[in-house]
C-alpha cells in the first residue's frame, strides 16, 4: 500500500505541476500571442520588403546592364565602323600618293631624257663648232702656206673660165 500512496502521491505531484505548466503556459499565451505574433509578422514583412527591395535593385542593375551591354556593342560596332573607314581612307590615300609618286617618276624620268637628248645635242654641236673652227683654222694655214699670188691668178682664171663656159653652154 505503501506503494500506492506513494504512486498517488506522484501522480498528485506530478498533476499539480503539469497543472501549473499548463496554466504557466496558458497565461504565456494569453500575454505573448500578441507580441510575439506582431514580431512575427513585422519580422516577415521586413523579410518580404528586404525581399522586394533586393528584386527591384536586382532588376535595376539587370536593366543598366542591359543599357550597358548595348551601349558596349554599339560602340564596339562604332570603333569598328571608325577603324573601316580610317583604314579605307588611309588606303586610298596611299594609293593617291603612290599615283602621284609614279606620275611625277614619269615625268621626271621624261623630263630627264628629254635633258639629256638636249645636252647631247648642244655636246654634239660644241664638237663639231670646235671640230670645224679647228679644220678652218688649219685649211687657213695651208692655204697661206701653199698660195702664191701666181696660184691665186691661176685659181681666179680657171673658174672664170668654167663661168664662161656654163654661161655658153646655157644659152
Amino acid at each position: 500500500m505503501a506503494e500506492e500512496i506513494n504512486l498517488v502521491g506522484q501522480l498528485k505531484f506530478a498533476s499539480q505541476h503539469l497543472f501549473n505548466l499548463f496554466v504557466f503556459v496558458g497565461i504565456l499565451y494569453y500575454f505573448l500571442k500578441r507580441p510575439v505574433t506582431s514580431f512575427f509578422q513585422s519580422r516577415s514583412l521586413n523579410i518580404e520588403n528586404s525581399i522586394n527591395s533586393a528584386k527591384d535593385i536586382i532588376e535595376s542593375a539587370q536593366k543598366l546592364y542591359d543599357d550597358s551591354s548595348s551601349k558596349v556593342s554599339q560602340i564596339d560596332n562604332e570603333v569598328t565602323q571608325i577603324r573601316d573607314s580610317s583604314n579605307k581612307i588611309c588606303d586610298n590615300k596611299v594609293a593617291e600618293i603612290n599615283d602621284n609618286a609614279s606620275s611625277m617618276v614619269a615625268l621626271i624620268e621624261r623630263d630627264t631624257k628629254e635633258i639629256i637628248k638636249l645636252e647631247t645635242k648642244k655636246i654634239n654641236n660644241q664638237i663639231e663648232d670646235q671640230i670645224l673652227n679647228k679644220a678652218v683654222e688649219l685649211a687657213l694655214n695651208d692655204i697661206k702656206v701653199s698660195l702664191t699670188p701666181q696660184e691665186d691668178v691661176k685659181i681666179i682664171k680657171n673658174y672664170l673660165e668654167e663661168v664662161k663656159k656654163d654661161v655658153i653652154s646655157n644659152n
